[in-house]
């Protein structure tokens, strides 16, 4: 209605941005990226979604920005791609294409219950399939295809310094062990 009269306001216009860059934060990642404090923002928030200049939903225990409307499965995959742990398990079967749980859990070094709990979550939400192949289970992702969209649509806000730095750190120790077992055959994760 009034956009750009609404976004005249230096904070509001950095609030858009910011979220135009990064969709699907909420409240507290934006506080912590922007440095203003979360009374503040959730006032400008509220001004700028009741004005309709961006869009607020409201996913499980938090309430997400947006500044343009995203499909329902593109939205639950970047909420699932958000959190640091489901990111990793994602991230590790996409590059392995499949991956056993007992890798996952020895890769994570998590505890078992951990590690159910998040591949539950992402089975649950559409994003991995679990095969039972006799006693062990093997997670591939849904559809590949749409993680990789939301992926690379929306790496500046997902593909950031701590992930590439976790990816290089993973594929180190990755490269480091099968070197190790290159020395010892063993059984393939």
């Amino acid at each position: 209605m009034f956009k750009e009269e609404i976004l005249e306001n230096e904070r509001r216009s950095k609030i858009y941005f910011t979220l135009k860059k990064s969709p699907g934060l909420h409240i507290r990642e934006l506080s912590r990226i922007m440095g203003i404090p979360v009374a503040s923002l959730q006032h400008h928030l509220i001004y700028m979604a009741q004005r309709s200049v961006i869009i607020e939903e409201k996913t499980g225990h938090y309430t997400r920005y947006y500044c343009t409307p995203l499909d329902d499965a593109d939205k639950k995959v970047l909420s699932v791609l958000r959190h640091k742990r489901l990111r990793e398990i994602v991230m590790m079967i996409m590059l392995n294409k499949k991956a056993k749980y007992r890798f996952i859990v020895q890769s994570l070094e998590l505890p078992t219950s951990s590690v159910s709990l998040y591949l539950k979550y992402l089975f649950d939400n559409g994003i991995v399939e679990r095969t039972k192949i006799g006693y062990e289970n093997i997670y591939t992702l849904k559809n590949e295809e749409r993680i990789e969209k939301v992926l690379s649509a929306y790496q500046s806000s997902l593909l950031d310094a701590i992930v590439d730095k976790w990816t290089s750190t993973w594929l180190e120790n990755r490269s480091i062990k099968q070197k190790k077992k290159a020395k010892k055959p063993e059984e393939e994760p």
